[in-house]
């Protein structure tokens, strides 16, 4: 295996979609959590835009 190459427990911890995530749409405010986990790519879309990724509460308006 070379360095570029990753273990699946990376694959897993990159794809996991996780409870408690807040994304928020930077046109409108509106605001997404999720409630229910598991594994896959979460794209949530607002506005015809990509929702941003709330990483703290201070950012929430």
């Amino acid at each position: 295996m070379t360095e570029e190459e990753w273990h699946v427990d990376e694959w897993t911890g990159e794809w996991t979609i996780r409870v408690g995530k807040a994304y928020a749409c930077a046109k409108c405010g509106s605001m997404v959590m999720v409630t229910k986990g598991g594994i896959g790519v979460m794209e949530p879309k607002c506005c015809k835009r990509d929702m941003k990724l709330v990483e703290q509460v201070d950012e929430i308006r």
